[in-house]
């Protein structure tokens, strides 16, 4: 009497294995690059002053101004972001700057 395993090729059984391994390799080649460019991304020059009775604190890189942080006296800190480098300012929902990346048009020199 034959079992089912002898009936299907030993290749075949290892199929899932292979494609396991193969999908763990894609997605540990796709996330090295990442992790590189991230590291790589230049820290953002922040230039801080007094405006009435509020902080402002401006974020830039390789000159281009992406971010404002407004520090009311008394007030909630709030962010205001240009996303696209239009120079429209949309206040956005970051409550801390390490939460928010470098736009990429901010990179370009």
């Amino acid at each position: 009497m034959r079992t089912t395993a002898s009936l299907v090729p030993s290749s075949l059984l290892r199929l899932p294995t292979l494609l396991a391994t193969g999908l763990l390799l894609a997605i540990t080649a796709l996330s090295a690059p990442l992790a590189v460019a991230e590291s790589e991304a230049p820290k953002p020059q922040i230039t801080s002053r007094q405006q009435d009775d509020r902080q402002l604190r401006e974020y830039r890189v390789n000159g281009h101004l992406y971010a404002i942080e407004i520090i009311p006296r008394g007030g909630k800190p709030f962010f205001l972001l240009d996303s696209d480098g239009n120079g429209n300012f949309i206040k956005s929902s970051v409550t801390s700057a390490s939460q928010f990346k470098v736009p990429g048009w901010a990179l370009k020199k």
